[in-house]
């Protein structure tokens, strides 16, 4: 496909998304309840009354791998809501064009287990669903990959970011890996003064993906990394962890080498971070020293929604970082209807969920064909002509988005997630706001 052609799907997209904006093209949508998703549902959303597949109309089904509980269960539910919506508006794109088909999905919850996400991608191989938007983790992705290529199944995950995965596969990956975050980490803790990270990181390969690029990246900084607190995905109670961690900070803080200003934890961790917090509070070391996150917490509301993490989070000066969206009407489109639908923004990763169903369309559009193979061939091309609510979806030979800005979020002071600054890849600046 030729610069120009890309270009006009690019243009096409964009117009159509503008048209749902104010109203041109009519659309009857109705989220489901609470936006939760409901296992196995099946979501067939067009222009046509009621909602249901118009008459004559070639179905491709796309199935969705997300949580609706464990976890990354409020991650999930963004996702959901985001691909839901994107559906509308491809349906929409492809009505106005006069196309002989569209699309529609069948939602799985993988309960943010690894196991149970092995269980679902093998039920929708059965129905002969072989195209997958998913999974949320990279644990899930790792479990099920060997099943995905013997079976020649095709997924693109939204927020799997573990370096462990970056490879040329059938999974394409619309965020950037680790690797990236982890400089941006890094420069945070320089800019900031810090001279010691102490990590707590699950015991998984997002976790230990995450923590190992970090460490690389801070200590060529010159900082130093401690070998941290390693646990289990399984736990749910952190006494004996947080316990852990305040002998870790104090051996850096009472030596005399360094200040509490200079050691700062970094928490790579899913929602468990507020049961880490809860018994992280008790501790004066630990509430002594500044906290920083990834992108697995960064705008999630169930640490501001528990008033001990929330005050831990402040008192901490809680800093986040995740991958940046675009300053653009899709992203506004999205984000509009998450607030309107959730009460809060999302975490970018639902702005990946609503870009992942748009270059898996317009690919089944230029391919001729929903075929494995065919899509496969042309999703990497396709998705570099397409420009959305994540800006412009260049990727490079992993099949993983090639290269991002990072935002900054923090807990502010009143309770709520704001945004505090901005991490520059091409430059390595932190710009505070």
């Amino acid at each position: 496909m030729d610069g120009g052609r890309k270009k006009v799907i690019g243009a096409a997209a964009a117009a159509v998304v503008a048209a749902v904006v104010v109203g041109v093209v009519a659309v009857s949508y109705m989220p489901m309840q609470g936006g939760a998703p409901i296992d196995g549902s099946t979501v067939t959303t067009s222009a046509s009354p009621g909602g249901t597949a118009t008459m004559g109309k070639e179905v491709v089904t796309v199935g969705v791998m997300l949580p609706a509980t464990g976890d990354l269960a409020s991650h999930g539910q963004d996702n959901r809501i985001a691909t839901e919506l994107a559906l509308v508006d491809f349906n929409a794109y492809l009505d106005e064009k006069g196309a002989d088909w569209e699309m529609d999905l069948v939602v799985e919850d993988t309960q943010t287990d690894p196991v149970v996400a092995l269980e679902k991608i093998q039920s929708l191989n059965s129905k002969g669903v072989s195209l997958i938007l998913g999974t949320e983790t990279s644990a899930e992705l790792r479990n099920i990959k060997s099943y995905a290529d013997t079976n020649n199944m095709m997924l693109i995950s939204p927020s799997s970011t573990s370096p462990k995965l970056a490879m040329a596969d059938n999974i394409f990956r619309l965020v950037p890996d680790d690797t990236k975050q982890s400089r941006a980490l890094a420069a945070l803790m320089s800019d900031m003064g810090i001279r010691v990270a102490v990590p707590v990181y699950r015991a998984d390969v997002w976790g230990d993906g995450l923590f190992e690029a970090t460490k690389a990246s801070f200590e060529e900084a010159g900082g130093v990394v401690d070998d941290g607190i390693r646990y289990s995905p399984e736990i749910t109670v952190f006494s004996t962890e947080a316990d852990l961690l305040d002998n870790a900070v104090r051996g850096y803080t009472e030596g005399g080498e360094y200040s509490a200003g200079e050691v700062a934890v970094l928490m790579i961790g899913f929602s468990e971070v507020v049961h880490f917090m809860n018994s992280a509070s008790s501790y004066d070391s630990l509430k002594g020293v500044r906290w920083l996150g990834s992108d697995a917490s960064a705008n999630d509301d169930a640490i501001t929604d528990d008033p001990i993490s929330s005050q831990f989070a402040r008192e901490t000066g809680f800093l986040t970082t995740q991958f940046s969206a675009s300053d653009n009407p899709t992203y506004d489109r999205v984000a509009d209807h998450l607030v309107e639908t959730i009460g809060s923004l999302p975490s970018n990763y639902a702005y990946s969920s609503y870009d992942s169903l748009w270059v898996l369309g317009l690919t089944i559009e230029e391919a001729g064909s929903a075929d494995v193979d065919s899509v496969k061939g042309m999703l990497a091309e396709v998705a570099a002509g397409y420009e959305g609510a994540i800006g412009r979806v260049v990727l490079n030979e992993a099949g993983d988005l090639s290269i991002s800005d990072y935002e900054l979020w923090h807990v502010d002071d009143t309770g709520t997630w704001g945004q505090y600054g901005r991490y520059l890849s091409s430059t390595g600046e932190i710009i505070a706001y």
